[in-house]
């Protein structure tokens, strides 16, 4: 098996093993601990270590004594895995994926009766990406079917081994909230949320693989500060399967900019923009001529792109020059300390998200919470006979349910997206009164889109979705040049903010823009 760099830092991290211990004296004698089903730490005993055979990483609370030549010297029975948490972050064709799918399969064949799960953040889509990947690259590799057998049914590998790959979704919360696992890979999992990582965690049993690209805030950004963390970067220049197509692509996107000679300041951009290369007076070797005139040929060409290559082709977080919030994060306590009348705004979803957020407004800023980003579709597969039999007993009976689950009082301001009239109907029919259609007219879009950026905009660190599409949520751009109409999509939960900002205007609570 031709193996990345990847893939071997990767079943690396996965497979060192440490003892826990504290050093409590200058002669290099470490207190060793155990740790018990609760996961405190117990004292096991206190010995001399030669520390030239070993690694050691110090912390406030406890260090980790590394095992990096495998001698188990101290006994199997306090060594633990080093890492809990492998996270993988790299530009697009960075070899993360079959990477990962080279430690799941490895992993299998190494050990009996394990369970090892991938997660999307549906089945559907953890089938038509990862299953699909893994069947192509063991195929590609020669060990499709080579000692394990394919369920296409039920989408998991069973190998003779005794170990299964399972192929799940998170929108099936049984399977989040059921079984334990010995290995979870969360691929790309921008969707999912932590609340929903915490559930996989906790039945996390050695080890838990995660790859996506950096190209914007997510909680394994707080993941990497956990002392058993590793993160792995990666680029395309790291993956020997890259297509030399996709390849070429990624490189269209490097702008004069981020070519060695203005990065290292041989020289500034703008002297590198007329630079004779043929000349080449400052003896630059020619491997940086040749990225300087590809450079230039980006940039000629419409094609080069700073945050593009920076994210797909770097690895690193950017913001996309398009983008159009950068709202703040508060905490859920802040939220509900602030004492100021609620108003609740909602976009319905049969098949795309029903977003519903509720918004405070108090001194010039607006303060959001995230109440729901399931479809109507959603809801009703998740919920039980009885349920949806009082639902389908009455007009819109789903709308009115969630309201009550939701516990949004009768006399709340609702503000709704005004393409459904039967289900406001519905709303004011059994009580809720204040439910009123968003305004819209013509330019109202760009409308509330000025209004929310002329104030200061809060949402609780739990509004995920809400988190994900305000820092998504862009203007269009046609062939390079940016327009003021917002992209369609990532506005599930900004277009009943924003109706909400747009009536709040209407009935002067919001005066100064």
């Amino acid at each position: 098996m031709k193996a990345t760099i990847v893939f071997q830092q990767n079943w690396q991290a996965a497979n060192l093993m440490c003892y826990f211990v504290k050093k409590i004296d200058e002669k290099k004698s470490y207190q060793f601990y155990s740790v018990n089903t609760s996961g405190e730490m117990i004292p096991a005993f206190i010995k001399p270590v030669d520390e030239s055979k070993y690694r050691l990483d110090v912390y406030e609370n406890v260090s980790y004594l590394v095992d990096i030549n495998g001698t188990e010297e101290f006994g199997k029975d306090i060594l633990y895995r080093r890492y809990k948490y492998i996270l993988n972050k790299g530009s697009s064709r960075s070899s993360k994926t079959v990477s990962l799918i080279d430690v799941c399969d490895l992993y299998s064949r190494s050990n009996k009766n394990k369970r090892v799960t991938v997660w999307r953040d549906t089945k559907v889509d953890c089938k038509s990406t990862v299953l699909s990947d893994m069947e192509l690259h063991l195929k590609n590799t020669d060990r499709w079917s080579i000692g394990f057998s394919f369920n296409k049914t039920e989408s998991f590998l069973s190998y003779t081994t005794g170990t299964k790959i399972e192929i799940l979704g998170v929108d099936d919360e049984n399977k989040v909230m059921g079984k334990t696992q010995d290995v979870a890979w969360l691929n790309e999992p921008y969707k999912i949320s932590k609340e929903i990582f915490n559930q996989i965690d906790q039945r996390t049993y050695d080890f838990i693989l995660i790859d996506l690209n950096p190209k914007m805030n997510h909680w394994s950004d707080d993941l990497q500060k956990d002392n058993r963390c590793i993160v792995i970067n990666s680029t395309f220049r790291d993956n020997p399967f890259c297509p030399e197509e996709a390849r070429r692509k990624i490189l269209s996107y490097q702008p004069i900019s981020r070519c060695y000679i203005v990065t290292e300041k041989i020289m500034h951009e703008s002297d590198a923009k007329k630079y004779d290369t043929k000349k080449n007076k400052l003896n630059i070797p020619s491997k940086h001529i040749s990225e300087l005139i590809r450079c230039i040929e980006n940039e000629n060409k419409n094609s080069a792109s700073e945050f593009n290559y920076d994210v797909y082709g770097l690895g690193l977080k950017s913001e996309k020059p398009n983008r159009i919030f950068s709202w703040q994060e508060i905490s859920p306590t802040q939220w509900e300390e602030l004492d100021v009348k609620i108003y609740t705004g909602c976009d319905w979803g049969s098949v795309d998200p029903w977003g519903i957020v509720d918004a405070k407004y108090y001194d010039g800023a607006l303060y959001l919470k995230e109440r729901n980003y399931l479809s109507e579709n959603e809801w009703r597969s998740r919920m039980t006979p009885t349920e949806l039999a009082q639902v389908a007993g009455s007009d819109e009976g789903l709308v009115t349910w969630m309201f009550k689950r939701l516990g949004v009082p009768f006399d709340r301001d609702v503000i709704c997206d005004n393409n459904r009239n039967t289900k406001i109907r519905a709303l004011r029919e059994s009580g809720w009164d204040y439910a009123i259609p968003a305004y819209k007219k013509p330019g109202s879009i760009l409308d509330g889109v000025d209004v929310l950026q002329n104030l200061r905009v809060y949402f609780t660190s739990d509004s995920l979705n809400l988190k994900y599409e305000q820092e998504n949520y862009s203007r269009k751009v046609v062939q390079g040049i940016i327009l003021e109409e917002p992209e369609e999509g990532n506005d599930h939960l900004i277009d009943p903010t924003r109706y909400i900002a747009l009536y709040l205007q209407m009935i002067g609570v919001i005066t100064k823009i």
